[in-house]
């Protein structure tokens, strides 16, 4: 252990050599041992955690490395997650992580999925607004269903689209899209395979 008020011009020839090579060892090591008298600046390096600490004249005290000179600029993480310009996001954890605003692109999503009080709009896409395929069987794949999952009046699935006779609002067709099983026109007309049906009154239907 070194003290650092020593030597002095009174120190013992003997000592002096010690107590200069102590304080050495000290200065290189950054007290790796306990040390006596440091003078006020003295930086120390703790092992464990593993920190810088300034000698203040009464105390040590945490020195924070700056993002400038390759640290956080914090001791906590969100000090740090700002003074390195990181969103929120970068101290979340992975599976529980909250997005506000933005957006995601080329993204698989496995599980269920849950939307809240909003509305899930799928859009942008000159192919398809949304293509679903159901869960697979042995068989091939199944149908994909939508309900409401409430008691009471509800409907499982509403198709609004179309304005004109040449707009399909609903259309049915096979897996390799080579075969249209119904179309429903936008002016409500529907049309099976090659055969014209019209609504003519409540769930009737007149082929022609």
């Amino acid at each position: 252990m070194a003290d650092w008020s020593k030597p002095t011009i009174l120190s013992d020839y003997v000592l002096f050599v010690d107590e200069a090579k102590n304080r050495d060892v000290d200065a290189i090591t950054l007290q790796l041992n306990p040390v006596t008298g440091p003078p006020t600046g003295a930086i120390k390096l703790v092992r464990a955690p593993v920190k810088f600490q300034e000698w203040s004249g009464t105390a040590f005290v945490d020195r924070i490395l700056a993002v400038e000179g390759g640290g956080t600029g914090s001791n906590t993480l969100a000090g740090a997650r700002t003074a390195l310009g990181l969103g929120t996001m970068a101290i979340q954890n992975a599976n529980a992580i909250a997005v506000t605003g933005g957006s995601l692109s080329a993204v698989t999503l496995h599980n269920g999925i849950n939307v809240h009080s909003g509305t899930l709009t799928i859009n942008q896409n000159a192919g398809h607004g949304l293509v679903s395929y159901g869960p697979p069987t042995s068989a091939g794949y199944a149908g994909f269903f939508v309900g409401s999952g409430v008691s009471g009046g509800s409907f499982g699935l509403i198709a609004q689209a179309g304005y004109v006779r040449g707009d399909y609002a609903f259309q049915i067709r096979n897996r390799n899209a080579d075969r249209v099983g119904m179309n429903i026109y936008g002016d409500m007309v529907a049309h099976f395979t090659h055969r014209l049906v019209i609504p003519v009154g409540v769930d009737a239907w007149a082929p022609l």
